[in-house]
């Protein structure tokens, strides 16, 4: 900037002044050089690294400092704005989740002293008290009260902690007074690793990007040969104005820009995108393929009845049913625990257990006289293939249960003594309706999949109005179902459990969770919708839309101004200054274009 202004007085007023900007130019170019040597020998674009050199070595060689000074200017300009946005995005994702006081109350015996929050050491006991935030992810170890960890988890209530409860960081303590022992602080929290994981967004390339790389590297050698063809033709100062056309060049500044904007929206709305190619693909998917559990429906189903067989009690079903799954976290799991609880059931000890994925769960109590006995625990095709005697009325109940959308779970002594079951209603999202209608008149096709029995997943898929399901699935059967779509020519986005479907969401084009950002470390999705709202996915694919006619739009300006360019300089004999200042023109245009996700977002926020 200072030898552009020191070139362009020089040009007005006095012409000494020009040779003072010499010095600062051979800085730059040198800079640039550097820049070159990484495209050509690290890179590997020996031939995009030619091009670059003829159309900046060139401007050099006409003599024209003030124009060299100029596309210096704009160069660094236009990647200063990039570099700024980028550390603008790490701000605010650090800003969400990270916008810890930088002091705390420290316990030292008896005494609170105000400490900075970096001297802070794990088993350190901080004091949390109402209205404060939350800034370790630690365990209480006195005292009670509620917490709102919504941006966390997505749950929309505060939830009552008390003693050796886990909390953690970001969350904001509502009513009462904490004493936490620090167990993670910094990088370490889940906040912390939520940060970079986003941060790493920053890092693709959009097919838009590598679009414009292809172009630009197919038109390096042709422009190369042509721009030497034209210099006996056009002559020198001409012939390099083409190198200035810029076939490609804009959108791998303006395509990553524009992405990366709507990255920043994104967070801000608490939908955590962490592969920004996932969010360029999203408008264009042809079918929703929809886990039922925790997706559509609630995450934990209701306790409807319990029906005890063999002298047992509903209570003491329920103890042994309760106590089998204490340490289980899917959602049978909780809902029969969440039963146990309210009805103040007295957990059994348990000795042993062997898991069988999607069937149930064998496991050795240790009961209230002192004696080991094995429970198997499922579903009635677990029952089945270990051969347990089911009784006829259990068999007409599973019939009606089916037909209201209900499952029952299995409960039997290993010996083969049924016990009785458990009747569970799936709960479905409130939203999840106007989703379906919304995906529909969108004209994309739905269908469900999920390991409950076929007339369970039709009677939701029926009152949803989806036609097509898969019952019965298996969790590792997901992905051939999936492969099965993209086989018949469809992309296929898959929102489900971002944790427990790794293999299904690794296979569909995108894959989206609604699992609380306190698991996006070990989440395996592409998008974690924090809300734990199915609304979000259509405003995800709105912003997909918008994303993809934003960069369209790009490219045209992109393209439009390299044509204009070129019949410029044959037609009308544009020359090379001229056809750097349309250049940098068209580029700030293209740049403004990338920068409208910010300024709408923003204006949405003014007050009316």
């Amino acid at each position: 900037m200072a030898a552009l202004g020191l070139t362009g007085t020089g040009l007005l007023f006095y012409g000494p002044l020009i040779l003072l900007s010499i010095p600062l130019l051979t800085y730059t170019y040198y800079f640039y050089l550097k820049e070159l040597n990484v495209t050509c020998f690290k890179r590997k674009k020996v031939m995009l690294a030619a091009f670059e050199f003829l159309s900046i070595t060139g401007v050099l060689l006409t003599g024209n400092l003030f124009t060299l000074a100029f596309l210096y200017s704009g160069f660094f300009t236009t990647h200063k704005i990039i570099l700024k946005t980028k550390r603008q995005a790490h701000d605010d994702f650090s800003k969400i989740f990270g916008g810890m006081p930088k002091k705390v109350w420290l316990l030292n015996g008896d005494t609170e002293i105000e400490t900075p929050l970096n001297e802070i050491q794990i088993d350190d006991v901080i004091v949390v008290r109402a209205g404060e935030m939350i800034t370790v992810d630690g365990v209480i170890i006195r005292g009670e009260g509620a917490i709102n960890q919504c941006m966390l988890t997505g749950e929309s209530l505060a939830v009552e902690k008390n003693k050796d409860d886990e909390v953690f960081a970001s969350t904001v303590v509502l009513s009462g007074c904490l004493y936490i022992r620090v167990e993670k602080q910094g990088s370490e929290t889940i906040t912390g690793k939520i940060v970079d994981v986003l941060e790493n967004t920053i890092d693709f390339k959009t097919e838009v990007e590598s679009k414009g790389d292809e172009i630009v590297n197919r038109g390096a050698k042709t422009s190369l040969i042509t721009t030497v063809i034209a210099i006996p033709i056009l002559g020198f100062s001409h012939a390099i104005a083409l190198t200035w056309a810029g076939f490609g060049y804009q959108m791998r500044l303006s395509a990553p820009l524009t992405v990366l904007n709507y990255l920043r929206v994104a967070s801000g709305n608490g939908i955590l995108i962490k592969d920004g190619r996932a969010l360029e693909v999203l408008s264009k998917v042809d079918v929703f393929v929809f886990d039922k559990t925790g997706t559509l429906t609630q995450e934990i189903p209701d306790v409807v009845q319990i029906i005890a067989y063999n002298v047992l009690s509903q209570n003491e079903l329920l103890q042994y049913a309760a106590s089998a799954e204490q340490y289980q976290q899917h959602p049978v799991a909780q809902a029969i625990l969440n039963e146990a609880k309210i009805q103040n059931i007295q957990l059994l000890s348990l000795e042993d257990s062997d898991y069988e994925m999607g069937l149930g769960i064998k496991v050795v109590l240790n009961t209230a006289n002192n004696t080991a006995q094995a429970i198997l625990l499922g579903s009635l095709r677990f029952m089945q293939q270990l051969e347990i005697e089911i009784p006829e009325s259990i068999h007409k109940l599973q019939a009606e249960v089916m037909q209201n959308g209900h499952s029952l779970v299995y409960i039997s002594f290993c010996d083969g003594t049924f016990l009785g079951v458990i009747e569970l209603r799936p709960s479905l999202r409130p939203e999840a309706f106007g989703v379906v209608k919304d995906l529909t008149q969108m004209g994309k096709e739905i269908c469900i999949v999920s390991g409950d029995q076929a007339a369970t997943t039709k009677h939701l898929a029926t009152s949803l109005g989806i036609e097509n399901y898969y019952a019965e699935v298996l969790p590792e059967d997901k992905a051939k179902i999936i492969k099965e779509l993209q086989g018949a020519g469809k992309k296929v986005c898959f929102v489900g459990d971002g944790i427990n479907d790794a293999v299904a969401l690794q296979t569909a084009e995108v894959s989206i969770s609604l699992h609380g950002a306190s698991s996006i470390a070990i989440d395996m999705a592409d998008i974690v919708l924090v809300k734990l709202d199915l609304s979000s996915l259509l405003y995800t694919i709105n912003m997909s839309k918008e994303l993809n006619q934003l960069l369209n739009r790009g490219i045209k300006l992109n393209m439009g101004s390299s044509v204009a360019c070129v019949a410029g300089i044959f037609v009308f004999g544009m020359g090379l200054s001229a056809a750097i200042l349309f250049y940098y023109g068209t580029l700030g245009l293209n740049i403004g274009n990338s920068m409208l996700p910010i300024f709408n977002e923003n204006r949405k926020k003014l007050p009316k």
